[in-house]
């Protein structure tokens, strides 16, 4: 699938991702290089300020309110393909909206859905979502528009070589809206894991 609706192939073709300060921003990496060099890491929590998981309930993450529904291999999913012989893709189909009266970036919802410890993919423990894609059309979701209801599909790609997993740990990483110390503006701040817990993994019979 691509951009224009065409069919995923590699998610390693996409387009680069825009990011919100102060995440995203070249000054925000630095800052949370210091921080987290210095001991402090902003993805820390303690466990019983983590909300357990609970499929098909909305979670308020403060830009966004989401809404997860099933987590599958991804050629169960119209309009997207599996992967290649050397990867498949997970996907997680949410649903999504917006608080508040600001568009947010598509980018800013992937890093706020994560998968924890799942073996084959690009990165150690939690790994964000790599992209997202609106389920009806199948187009990336570059801008999530505020007041609107988005039916998504959050995708990992995994390395063939590992085990399609059967459940999955699934943590969604909520924000703080709050004065920025670098340029005063108001902005969505300090991510934090705010609701984990298992979600069950849907598995092509060929794969299972």
């Amino acid at each position: 699938m691509t951009e224009s609706g065409g069919r995923l192939r590699r998610l390693g073709s996409r387009a680069p991702r825009q990011h919100l300060p102060l995440a995203g921003s070249a000054a925000g990496a630095i800052v949370l290089a210091v921080l987290v060099a210095g001991g402090f890491d902003p993805m820390e929590k303690p466990a019983a300020e983590i909300e357990p998981l609970a499929v098909g309930e909305a979670v308020d993450l403060g830009p966004f309110v989401v809404t997860a529904d099933r987590l599958r291999v991804v050629d169960e999913l119209p309009g997207v393909s599996e992967g290649d012989d050397d990867t498949r893709v997970l996907a997680l189909v949410a649903t999504v909206t917006a608080t508040g009266t600001t568009t947010q970036y598509g980018a800013m919802l992937s890093e706020s859905v994560a998968l924890d410890g799942v073996p084959g993919l690009a990165g150690d423990d939690l790994v964000p979502a790599d992209d997202v894609y609106v389920m009806a059309d199948g187009t990336r979701l570059d801008a999530v528009q505020p007041g609107l209801e988005y039916e998504v599909a959050l995708v990992w790609e995994q390395d063939a070589r590992a085990d399609a997993p059967s459940e999955a740990r699934l943590v969604l990483v909520g924000r703080t809206l709050r004065e920025s110390s670098i340029d005063r503006s108001m902005e969505w701040l300090d991510p934090a894991p705010a609701v984990a817990g298992p979600i069950d993994v849907t598995v092509p019979e060929d794969e299972s």
